[in-house]
């Protein structure tokens, strides 16, 4: 008996040993990961992605959101097709269970064509043909953008025709859920600003059925001086745009809502509402917008970039931003709304505050190009105590640059009642 009980105590403190070993085993296996999450490629370049801590007896499935722009292979080998953007999904299977290890960011950019060696020969006098020369722009460098699927000397593309909008009274129910429409799904998120040191808070609402095998052009809606990425949301915008998708009066877009604010102290209502540091922290953004937020939104979304997939608006302060970053990046805007826009784009006094102006009246202006291949709307309240006649005053200097837009105002102050006309005014014509 005392022989089977020492049997039984060795069994046992053998199997003790054996589970133990097994659960150390199972806590110290690594997890299987990319080495590389973001990757930057040329067109025709080839490159694998390479994992780390493979097991040895799983496959691993590769798949890309946009075979268009990055083939990849069985073995993990990606193809660059084209310029833009596009993510690769990483899974890992193992006997009968298949889970995803993660996803690889790839930016495809346009391979530079080799110099062909030229030699020199001498040329007979001639008369030179006279070739124009090209707008210099105001602000920043605002040349067409080249098609990304072409391979050959990029031709200047056929602007789009000036759109002259019908101006409609915001319909009944406008901002109301409706029996029967589905909406868009908020996300809160943020990003990574070097201007400000920190993360930036942002609202994203993806369309109803939302797929990264479409690509969806994108609005970007910019808050007035004393709110923040909150304000549309607070204005209903996710079911105004729902309804007029589900309507036909709007084509399937993402919206995007961040904050404006540009500085290390991003809080709504803040104390210095009418200071200089305050109003210029709204003029910085642009940097942010173009530098840190577009980057972002189109490598975590599935986006159609360009300009003719890409629209910003704003009310009050953020009209004030919208006017600025249209007017400085029209090769990557498309499509501008402002709804009674701040002052600010000229040089004023108001509320105690005196500004040079981000422009002047002659300043104000777009290249030939996109003077009429623009869509620009802008409104006002015929009682805004608030802007007053200043958006009058763009209009003025618009008008007088030769740049197509549309003015138009409506009873209404600095509310939600003029800001919703113009949403819906400027929205039923995009993209």
């Amino acid at each position: 008996m005392k022989k089977m009980k020492g049997v039984i105590a060795v069994t046992l403190v053998v199997s003790v040993l054996f589970s133990g070993n097994s659960l150390i085993a199972a806590k110290t296996e690594k997890k299987t990961g990319i080495r590389t999450k973001k990757v930057t490629m040329n067109t025709g370049q080839k490159k694998s992605i390479k994992l780390k801590n493979k097991k040895k007896k799983a496959k691993y499935l590769f798949q890309s959101s946009k075979t268009k722009i990055v083939k990849v292979s069985k073995k993990g080998v990606m193809t660059a097709q084209r310029v833009g953007k596009a993510k690769i999904t990483v899974k890992e299977k193992l006997g009968k269970k298949t889970k995803k290890i993660g996803t690889v960011s790839v930016t495809v950019k346009k391979a530079a064509k080799p110099v062909p060696e030229q030699k020199v020969t001498p040329t007979p006098a001639s008369t030179p043909t006279a070739t124009p020369a090209n707008e210099k722009p105001t602000v920043s460098p605002q040349a067409p953008t080249p098609d990304p699927g072409q391979t050959e000397t990029p031709q200047t593309p056929t602007p789009k025709p000036p759109v002259n909008p019908e101006i409609k009274d915001t319909p009944a129910k406008f901002d109301s859920t409706q029996s029967g429409v589905k909406y868009g799904k908020v996300e809160r998120t943020n990003y990574y600003s070097p201007i400000t040191g920190k993360n930036r808070k942002v609202n994203v609402i993806l369309p109803e059925g939302y797929t990264e095998e479409k690509e969806y052009p994108v609005i970007y809606l910019f808050h007035g001086g004393m709110g923040d990425e909150n304000d549309w949301i607070d204005g209903k915008v996710q079911i105004m745009i729902g309804n007029m998708i589900a309507s036909g009066e709007a084509e399937e877009m993402i919206v995007v809502m961040p904050n404006c604010r540009c500085r290390e102290d991003d809080a709504a209502n803040p104390s210095d509402g009418f200071a200089p540091d305050h109003v210029h922290s709204f003029d910085k953004f642009l940097d942010d917008f173009r530098d840190n937020l577009m980057p972002f939104i189109e490598s975590t979304y599935s986006v159609a970039t360009g300009r003719d997939n890409t629209a910003i608006a704003g009310l009050s302060m953020g009209g004030r931003v919208a006017l600025n970053i249209g007017f400085s990046l029209p090769d990557k805007v498309g499509y501008i709304g402002a709804f009674s826009p701040a002052y600010g784009i000229f040089p004023y006094t108001n509320n105690g505050l005196t500004e040079e102006g981000l422009f002047t009246e002659e300043t104000f202006t777009l290249p030939e190009y996109y003077k009429n291949s623009t869509y620009l709307l802008i409104n006002n309240g015929n009682q805004d105590g608030m802007v007053k006649e200043e958006p009058q005053r763009y209009h003025n200097a618009l008008e007088a640059n030769g740049v197509h837009h549309t003015f138009y105002t409506l009873d209404g102050g600095h509310d939600w009642v003029v800001w919703k006309n113009g949403f819906y005014n400027f929205a039923r014509y995009l993209f």
